[in-house]
């Protein structure tokens, strides 16, 4: 990536981050995710326009906290997007350090920046649309390694004067959460949590729980689609799975 183009990707990020929740993106992914095997040379994310206005399209890999140096990049990074035209995005691997006993994951960005239209107002605010959907990398080591419920432990711990809820993730595969269901939560409760493998992650609770908690998970899988995961138990823990004091 030039040096113009690293400046410029944080502010047409952020023209992207102000405008995906209040206009629906024109140029629209083929699907919600992106597994990439270890043995792949490349994958492919399929990109069409399904308005009727041009739109000049960048794409870009980066990381979990917005990195913009990854081990991945797409092609094309920058094209021009005509109404109803549908074109391949091609993700390369272009780095070797990767974890190779654990699933990781970076995000697909694609930023669609409107041309501005003849005779429009010289004062008038064009904003840009990002959609970002995840990129898992997949080691080969792993593609048979179980998942799935039973390798998550749940407990709530003490944190100053709240509580958390402590997901333990003890397979080496990310999960993705669509929501978690607890009692005296909101209804958004832990949407788009991400739980890396090995790892705990924890949530922040309204109020502290008086026994134990029971836990409804609806977890996002590989095809995007939202499955419902056994009700478990998470008891108190004085001390947290990751060895973290409360």
């Amino acid at each position: 990536m030039n040096k113009f183009l690293r400046n410029l990707l944080p502010v047409i990020a952020a023209l992207g981050t102000l405008a995906a929740g209040s206009a629906e993106a024109a140029v629209q992914l083929s699907s919600t995710r992106v597994i990439f095997n270890e043995k792949d040379k490349n994958v492919s994310v399929f990109a069409k326009n399904h308005g009727g206005d041009p739109f000049v399209v960048q794409a870009w890999i980066d990381g979990e906290s917005e990195e913009m140096e990854t081990p991945f990049f797409v092609t094309p990074p920058l094209s021009r997007f005509d109404g109803g035209a549908e074109r391949s995005l091609s993700i390369s691997r272009v780095g070797a350090d990767l974890p190779g006993d654990r699933e990781s994951y970076y995000w697909l960005n694609v930023l669609e920046i409107p041309q501005k239209k003849a005779g429009a107002n010289e004062n008038s605010l064009t904003l840009a649309t990002r959609t970002r959907i995840k990129l898992f990398y997949r080691p080969e080591a792993i593609r048979e390694s179980p998942r799935g419920a039973s390798l998550m432990q749940w407990s709530w711990v003490k944190d100053g004067s709240g509580c958390q809820l402590a997901a333990r993730n003890a397979s080496v595969f990310t999960v993705n959460f669509s929501a978690i269901e607890v009692a005296g939560e909101g209804g958004g409760f832990g949407r788009t949590v991400v739980a890396k493998p090995l790892a705990t992650t924890r949530l922040p609770l309204a109020k502290c729980p008086n026994g134990t908690l029971a836990v409804r998970a609806k977890v996002v899988n590989d095809y995007g689609v939202v499955e419902d995961w056994p009700e478990a138990s998470a008891q108190f823990e004085a001390e947290a799975s990751d060895g973290r004091k409360p």
